[in-house]
């Protein structure tokens, strides 16, 4: 019996110490192609339609605030910006009116789900996730293509440059999301942020591990 409880010991402090419980991996997924929503459907999106054409140095919405270098559009302007394919509303070009620049997502709770439909994804767009304002992860358009099996060429048409994209963060909750670009042309819609689930402190993990092992010996004490 003593040997039996020593084996499920070691299994739960194994999985208490593995890196699944430690750290879970960002996921990044494809939208169908032609699909301009999220696929979190309980997650706020920001449409931008109800905001007027032109720069776009701040804008408050619920649950948090943008900044930055950017401007509303919903043409194309060759050199400049691009319409996202099949997107017919107004999107968010960035950077205004410079080249190169960025725009700041703070979010007033920690979020573990973000979307974006991306158009004309380049190489040198990128995004990157933060909290308090330290590092969770940044991804370039190129990263994002090889993870996605996306193409990053700038292609204003292609299902495969133009895609809503998600992602999942699981544990790794953020509460801002950096959009950078080095040049013209990362125009991005219905950006989307969802509500972290509520998560099961280590505390109790540990009691429902513990409940669960007392259970363990008492069973085995009866079938004895």
């Amino acid at each position: 019996m003593m040997k039996y409880l020593a084996c499920t010991a070691a299994a739960v402090f194994a999985l208490l110490t593995s890196d699944a419980v430690r750290a879970t991996p960002i996921d990044i997924t494809a939208g169908s192609p032609g699909t301009l929503l999220p696929n979190d459907l309980s997650a706020t999106v920001l449409t931008f339609d109800d905001l007027a054409v032109g720069s776009l140095p701040a804008y408050q919405f619920s649950g948090g605030a943008l900044s930055g270098s950017a401007a509303i559009e919903n043409t194309s302007l060759v050199g400049k910006f691009a319409q996202p394919a099949g997107d017919t509303t107004n999107y968010l070009a960035v950077s205004y009116p410079s080249a190169a620049g960025a725009v700041q997502l703070a979010f007033s709770s920690p979020e573990n789900y973000f979307g974006i439909y991306w158009g004309s994804m380049d190489s040198y767009n990128t995004i990157t996730f933060l909290r308090d304002q330290g590092q969770i992860a940044t991804f370039s358009g190129a990263a994002i293509a090889g993870l996605t099996g996306l193409v990053a060429d700038g292609d204003q048409q292609s299902p495969l440059s133009n895609r809503y994209v998600n992602f999942y963060l699981g544990a790794a909750f953020y509460d801002e999301v950096v959009l950078s670009t080095s040049n013209f042309a990362f125009e991005v819609d219905n950006i989307a942020f969802g509500d972290p689930p509520v998560p099961v402190s280590e505390p109790g993990t540990l009691m429902l591990l513990g409940s669960a092992l007392y259970g363990v010996f008492i069973r085995r004490r009866r079938s004895t």
